[in-house]
């Protein structure tokens, strides 16, 4: 068929080329004017997928840059050195702060030293129960997710067919909780996928409590090695940002620091996750940085709250306000120094003050590491 139809090359070349030299004005003008707007069209194309293209790869970079934004600290143990490169390749392979994986395997194990099975069947560096890492679809087990010694929960086929966490990490064919690789990038999968943009890692409900749900004996103290172990690095993140935090009340006290602390209207030991600064009512509060408001309303306890994004996954919460003395709205870019609402005490507070947060990639850490250092504590004072 396709022979017999085929127009041979000589005749092609013997086809009159008359008609074209016929057509009108006006035909060559449109058909001009087709090709231009047909060109242009394809250059829009490209061009606005090229722009697509190159955001979502600026995005993910930013994001993994965000991770990488934490140094270790001093008191990072000797012992853990050796683990730190594989939780800094977990945590930027899951977007989890590699801190975060590290004062795990601390709680968890020692930093592998101690790998003895718990009381209830979980193994491991990171201590993962069997249907955790193998897949709660798998049928069987004890109701805490034990598993007969006879199912291999190493296999990366069964662990993929039950929606298992476990993760072959060092990509050897087994996915075994007892290899620390395994075990690390494991636990910054179920991490990641526990965890909501811009929540507090270490909330209750939060990524620390789904893996162990004790927040005062597992949660804080797992917060608190990480809190030891890296300190972050504060650099302009975006065209507002200067890179240095100011303090955001002038002349003010600190009446209450960050850490646990006795609550003074509940009147029990809890986590403070900022810093109080005591000033008179109308006092101004200032941005700490420059940056975009990104929440501005009521706060059950905190009363009205500000939150402002700095880039390079840092925020700063100013909270106690009384929403007539706000000054600033939800997407407003704003510089250093910019008045954003005067000291107040609305909600729990027993006097005029602004409680101030300073959260790293969804973790609330204490202001001081980043503020000047030339204000002093003063423990006294309304909160």
């Amino acid at each position: 068929m396709e022979a017999s139809t085929k127009i041979s090359l000589s005749t092609a070349r013997r086809r009159p080329i008359r008609p074209e030299k016929t057509l009108s004005v006006n035909m060559k003008l449109v058909l001009f004017v087709s090709i231009l707007g047909f060109g242009g069209l394809l250059f829009f194309l490209v061009a606005m997928f090229g722009t697509v293209f190159i955001s979502l790869f600026s995005l993910n970079s930013s994001e993994n840059g965000q991770m990488g934004r934490w140094v270790v600290a001093e008191g990072f143990p000797e012992i853990a050195e050796k683990y730190l490169p594989i939780y800094q390749e977990a945590g930027k392979k899951y977007g989890v702060p590699w801190q975060i994986l590290a004062a795990i395997h601390k709680v968890e194990t020692d930093f592998g030293r101690n790998l003895s099975e718990s009381s209830v069947g979980a193994t491991g560096h990171t201590q993962f129960m069997d249907k955790t890492w193998l897949g709660w679809d798998y049928p069987g087990g004890t109701k805490l997710g034990d598993l007969p010694d006879s199912i291999d929960i190493t296999d990366p086929k069964l662990i993929e067919a039950y929606g298992g966490y476990g993760v072959d990490g060092n990509k050897d064919g087994k996915a075994d909780p007892n290899d620390p690789v395994d075990a690390i990038h494991a636990t910054a999968n179920y991490l990641a996928a526990n965890h909501q943009s811009g929540e507090d890692w270490f909330a209750r409900g939060g990524p620390v409590w789904q893996y162990n749900r004790d927040y005062e004996n597992y949660v804080l103290k797992v917060k608190e090695y990480a809190e030891t172990f890296a300190k972050p690095v504060y650099a302009s993140g975006s065209r507002f940002s200067s890179g240095q935090f100011i303090w955001p009340v002038e002349g003010g006290t600190i009446s209450s620091s960050f850490g646990l602390r006795f609550h003074p209207i509940k009147k029990v030991y809890r986590r403070h996750e900022g810093i109080d600064i005591a000033k008179p009512a109308g006092s101004p509060i200032v941005a700490s940085d420059g940056g975009v408001v990104v929440e501005s309303g009521p706060s059950s306890g905190y009363g009205w709250t500000i939150v402002i994004d700095h880039g390079n996954g840092f925020q700063t919460l100013y909270a106690h306000m009384y929403p007539q003395d706000v000054k600033v709205h939800v997407g407003q870019e704003i510089s250093k120094g910019h008045v954003i609402a005067l000291v107040g005490s609305n909600g729990w507070s027993t006097g005029p003050h602004l409680h101030f947060e300073v959260r790293k990639d969804g973790q609330v850490i204490d202001p001081m590491m980043l503020l000047p250092s030339s204000k002093k504590l003063k423990e006294e004072g309304p909160e």
